[in-house]
């Protein structure tokens, strides 16, 4: 297939003019799985067009048998398909399909204005859906979500914008996951290039910028230089939400990591514990609240994201606790456990939030009995937990009674 994403690809659309439907489904809502990809009606083609494809910008020799997407190979097309496609098909050929008649200026200008409103939506679900699956690290999956959300921040905010940054960073960030370090870094060039066209830029957007950097140069095993983005990103992160927000807790995993990865366990564990530090008072301050309902704070994807950072330190302390059964090391590993938890019973996992708080409580009472303040909020929780366990109880039987 060769290597796809590069900067000068990305933004060819290369889509060929179709008329558009009158009647359209809500932005982004699933597109029932019958489309494939069929070769090119060469005969059909107007003269001199040239369609590429959409994933790499190289030639195509096939297109969406339902919309105006072109393809190099059919890999190609389920790449795209399975990644966003069956998400925005329909909506592609809305905005990519011309109207069915001239019209007044006054109707051009409505048309126009509406078209504009569905990009804006489109940028949303792409950025949504490519950012979920760079959290699942399905970052193949992830790249044609990016491509279109770049695509359609060009349309929306015109190609100088400091709102293409995001975009930039979530190709960077697939690229990396995929190994493609030389692209990767390329689309953060392109995002460093941008932001500091415009000093304006705001902090969230430098802490991730520095957080892919960082990842960048971990990868390629600069780990002096990985440190310092990190550090970077700990900065603008904190300036932004807070040092102990929730949302600044990734910019201290990632720093964990990297001496993680080179070795030096104690100040990996150092930043581990400010993580689960982080996460823990969140979440207790949510349970105390008694609410069924999630937190306004923090996006369905990056629980999604605190789920697999909390998972990721609670399995490296239990590697560590084979090697070492101090008393330290098994109360890192029951914090952690007891993070989970709170995190499980986050989503609405009751019966797993269950298992793991009364995991953190059994080390806890084997460790630091049972009048150590860490025991005793482990113990709350799932007192707690019962009470929320038959709320939601009530709840669905009162949803199936008026049903």
């Amino acid at each position: 297939q060769g290597s796809y994403c590069r900067p000068s690809l990305c933004v060819r659309s290369g889509a060929k003019r179709v008329e558009a439907p009158t009647v359209r489904r809500s932005v982004g809502s699933e597109t029932p799985d019958t489309m494939t990809a069929v070769p090119i009606n060469r005969l059909s083609m107007a003269k001199g067009a040239k369609y590429t494809c959409e994933i790499t910008g190289a030639p195509a020799t096939l297109v969406c048998s339902e919309c105006p997407v072109y393809f190099a190979t059919k890999e190609h097309f389920d790449v795209w398909w399975r990644g966003i496609g069956h998400l925005i098909a329909q909506d592609i050929v809305v905005v990519r399909g011309p109207p069915k008649m001239i019209g007044s200026e006054e109707e051009r200008h409505r048309r126009n204005e509406e078209l504009m409103g569905i990009r804006r939506e489109l940028l949303e679900v792409c950025t949504e859906t490519a950012h979920k699956f760079l959290v699942q690290q399905k970052y193949e999956l992830a790249v044609p979500g990016a491509l279109q959300s770049l695509k359609f921040a060009i349309d929306v905010h015109g190609g100088e914008a400091t709102e293409l940054v995001p975009s930039y960073l979530l190709l960077a960030e697939a690229n990396l996951g995929l190994r493609r370090l030389k692209i990767a870094e390329e689309f953060l060039s392109l995002a460093n290039w941008n932001i500091l066209k415009h000093p304006q830029a705001g902090s969230s957007m430098m802490s991730n910028m520095q957080r892919n950097f960082g990842r960048l140069y971990a990868a390629q095993q600069r780990y002096n230089e990985a440190l310092q983005a990190f550090a970077t990103d700990i900065y603008y992160s904190s300036k932004e939400f807070g040092p102990e927000n929730i949302r600044s807790a990734p910019s201290y995993f990632h720093m964990g990591r990297v001496f993680q990865s080179h070795q030096k366990s104690a100040r990996a564990a150092s930043f581990y514990t400010k993580v689960v530090d982080v996460y823990t008072k969140f979440l207790e301050a949510w349970m105390n609240e008694n609410s069924l309902e999630q937190s306004l704070e923090i996006t369905a994807v990056e629980v999604e994201e605190a789920m697999e950072i909390v998972k990721h330190i609670a399995d490296y302390r239990a590697k560590r606790l084979e090697d070492d059964q101090s008393d330290q090391v098994r109360m890192e590993v029951a914090e952690a456990r007891y993070a989970l938890g709170l995190l499980q019973v986050y989503i609405g996992d009751i019966a797993a939030g269950g298992e793991s708080l009364n995991a953190a409580l059994e080390i806890m009472l084997a460790t630091v009995g049972v009048d150590h303040d860490k025991t005793k909020a482990c113990q709350a929780q799932l007192g707690q937990l019962e009470k929320r366990s038959a709320a939601q109880q009530a709840l669905q039987e009162q949803s199936a009674q008026q049903g």
